[in-house]
């Protein structure tokens, strides 16, 4: 049933030619914990889960469980992304096992991925995006010379599947539900049971296949089971804190001035519910040292991400907002900036006011509003972005939901213009 493409064979080649020469993983301490005959590949780094994207780092537990199996989810604090493996540009992930020893199973957790997006396809974009033709791939390398390939088809996660498993030889995936931090997309266990259980591993390598090397993975967490040892650790679980959504619990913030030059200056993040893609903070765009990336899209419902702080506002008779306000991205198609509809509302003890709303094409601009009349009041300013812009980057994008992003910085209150 399942066909590699080009671009797999090429890989499967590449893994028969110099598999057999190399060790790229050795010995692994520390990147395992353990329970039983089940190992976790832990997100102490990004050793492992390089690959950023895939939602925002809100698991509330370390652990995840699904289908009996656990798996290990929750990144480093830090992280604004669950991670991902990297398997981008024909990109071959090796599990970091210990060379020669005997495995059972592996199974993992996926997603969602970009690779569903009917701009890349001329052809299929026409059927909806209720369509696949990648695969995930498992290789056992074993100690003698010989290996076994185990492969899934790839379900896409932007509509909801019910509890649906494919099987095949030892491999198997199944829709499970929800992913309970991304907004409206499916998740998915993969499994691969090892042909070859007795048999000692040399190398466990995870591959992908689609069109032009984009990747499949959002393969966010791995377990293996085997009655051999690893270097581990034991397993910990821990519970975290639901990270804050909105800026009504915060002290009032009597600054006047957020340049964003290191992080998000205190301002909470946030989306629509029908949106999980997260606003994130920028070093360096087009110039400016530290700024923030509103994403937005108008396509199949307005999605439109925020940040809001809780400000005193000074006692100046004369109050305005300064900003600085970039587009995301230059189309080619039309020799312009993308566009977005960026909004600043303002919520007061009377009620919540729209003080800015406007759709902008270009490079990094001051914009200025009037907020005289909460002259000492404490507020919360809130910017948001939403799709609505006419710019297209492509031909077979849709103007609406194509580099809506709104780059923003320097804010800050002024006494007069």
């Amino acid at each position: 049933m399942l066909k590699l493409s080009v671009n797999a064979m090429k890989k499967l080649l590449f893994i028969i030619m110099f598999s057999f020469s190399w060790n790229a993983h050795g010995e692994a301490i520390s990147q395992w914990e353990s329970q039983g005959d089940f190992y976790f590949l832990t997100k102490n780094s990004r050793e492992s889960f390089a690959a950023l994207g895939a939602g925002a780092n809100k698991f509330m537990r370390k652990y995840l469980t699904c289908d009996g199996v656990d798996f290990l989810v929750k990144g480093a604090p830090d992280w604004q992304d669950y991670g991902r493996l990297d398997l981008q540009d024909n990109h071959i992930f090796a599990i970091p096992i210990r060379s020669g020893m005997k495995l059972d199973e592996i199974h993992l957790l996926a997603s969602g991925n970009f690779s569903n997006s009917y701009e890349h396809d001329a052809l299929l974009h026409y059927y909806g995006d209720k369509y696949f033709y990648a695969t995930v791939t498992a290789l056992f390398v074993y100690q003698d010379g010989a290996y076994k390939k185990l492969s899934v088809p790839v379900f896409w996660d932007w509509f909801h599947l019910p509890t649906v498993v494919w099987s095949k030889g030892g491999g198997q995936i199944k829709a499970i539900g929800n992913n309970p931090v991304r907004k409206d997309c499916s998740m998915y266990h993969i499994w691969f049971v090892n042909p070859r259980p007795t048999q000692p591993v040399r190398d466990l390598l995870i591959m992908d296949s689609w069109l032009a090397d984009l990747p499949f993975s959002d393969i966010f967490a791995v377990t293996i089971k085997s009655h051999d040892t690893l270097p581990a650790t034991l397993k910990t679980d821990m519970h975290f804190m639901p990270p804050v959504t909105n800026a009504e619990g915060q002290t009032a913030d009597p600054r006047t001035v957020w340049s964003f030059d290191q992080n998000f200056d205190g301002w909470v993040k946030g989306s629509s519910d029908n949106w999980d893609v997260e606003v994130f903070w920028k070093a360096d765009a087009f110039g400016h040292k530290g700024s923030v990336d509103l994403p937005a899209c108008n396509w199949a419902g307005d999605k439109y991400s925020s940040i809001e702080k809780k400000v005193k506002m000074p006692p100046w008779d004369k109050i305005v907002l300064q900003f600085s306000r970039h587009s995301a991205l230059f189309s080619e198609l039309e020799k312009k900036w993308s566009d977005g509809l960026l909004k600043v509302v303002i919520k007061s003890p009377s009620g919540q006011e729209t003080v800015y709303e406007k759709i902008y094409s270009g490079e990094w601009n001051a914009q200025k509003v009037d907020l005289s009349k909460y002259k000492g009041q404490t507020v919360i300013i809130r910017f948001e972005n939403h799709g609505g812009g006419d710019v297209r980057l492509s031909l077979l994008t849709s103007p609406s939901c194509d580099g809506e992003d709104a780059l923003i910085d320097d804010v800050r209150l002024s006494p007069d213009f």
